[in-house]
């Protein structure tokens, strides 16, 4: 599969953006002619010398992040048609925060344009999703530090398959944990000792578990964007360990009650085995209809379904009279 093909196929990058974080991957290089501005966490001098091996993909950074307001940084409302952000998300403090900041920064009709990793294919296999009150805990503080429960998980739990951090198998053989819990409990005394910014994934989620979330956040006044479009990665794909969430403010409201998502949530962890038993035909199975669930759910709640819906009801109609 052609990554790059595909994620720009997912919403319209000839508009004025902002990428977050490119490093040294950016999607939307300017030398390629992208009118886009973009921040990282340092300078461009600085990632040179951190990916000396990809200097030469390293473009110019035009706001430098440590981590806190994303609308302070760089303090113009209304200016992006789209954000583009691969595997960050996970990586904030404060996920509420990061997504009204974004609303600010985007246009009326702009899009947040997401790249997550899926929770089950990547090393934060054995980690809890994460809870919409565990996000409104972290936006209550205001926080721009993860805590030192954070860190200590993240180095308790975090995992490999067979040595690889990144897996499209749906089982658990070969999995082996990295760390000890005495290297976390070291580091969790550390953090409590220091202010310094410790990078971990303090998000987790699954697909449908994610829709939920965003759902919750926006139905309860904490965000105004909606999932306007979703996509997974079908089984066996190499991308098997990464989702694309579009969100924005003029998403349809989500008309799926919260009992159908969050099962669908469940469903999705029910679909990894703990055993090789979960290569059979019927894991494969429950994986594809898993995936299958999770994008439907985007569809139902989509602009376009509701409004072929009397079409639908129609031909039902005939079809019942024969």
């Amino acid at each position: 599969m052609d990554r790059t093909k595909t994620l720009l196929s997912l919403f319209d990058p000839s508009g004025f953006g902002l990428e977050i974080g490119p490093s040294f991957r950016p999607l939307l290089p300017k030398s390629a002619g992208y009118n886009v501005e973009t921040v990282d966490h340092a300078d461009a001098e600085t990632l040179r010398k951190k990916y000396s091996d990809n200097a030469s993909q390293i473009e110019e950074v035009d706001y430098v992040s440590d981590g806190g307001s994303l609308l302070d940084l760089i303090g113009q409302p209304g200016r992006y048609d789209f954000i583009f952000a691969s595997h960050v998300i996970e990586h904030v403090t404060d996920i509420v925060r990061f997504i009204r900041d974004c609303e600010k920064l985007l246009k009326p009709d702009g899009v947040l344009v997401l790249v997550v990793p899926d929770k089950r294919f990547c090393f934060d296999a054995l980690r809890p999703v994460s809870t919409v009150g565990e996000a409104l805990q972290a936006f209550a503080e205001a926080r721009t530090r993860h805590t030192a429960g954070m860190l200590f998980d993240h180095i308790n739990m975090i995992s490999t398959k067979a040595g690889s951090i990144t897996w499209t198998e749906p089982d658990l053989d070969n999995i082996e944990l990295q760390h000890n819990s005495e290297l976390a409990r070291r580091e969790f005394e550390l953090a409590q000792q220091s202010d310094e910014y410790r990078d971990v994934h303090g998000w987790q989620f699954t697909p449908a578990h994610f829709q939920y979330f965003i759902n919750t956040l926006r139905k309860t006044g904490y965000i105004e964007s909606g999932v306007k479009s979703f996509r997974t990665n079908n089984h066996g794909s190499a991308l098997k360990y990464e989702f694309y969430a579009i969100l924005s403010k003029s998403a349809p409201p989500c008309t799926i009650p919260d009992i159908e998502l969050l099962k669908a949530a469940e469903r999705d962890l029910l679909v990894i085995s703990p055993s090789g038993d979960a290569k059979d035909a019927d894991a494969t199975l429950r994986l594809r209809l898993a995936n299958a669930e999770g994008e439907l759910l985007a569809l139902r709640n989509s602009t376009s379904w509701r409004l072929t819906a009397p079409l639908r009801y129609l031909k039902a109609r005939l079809a019942a009279r024969g």
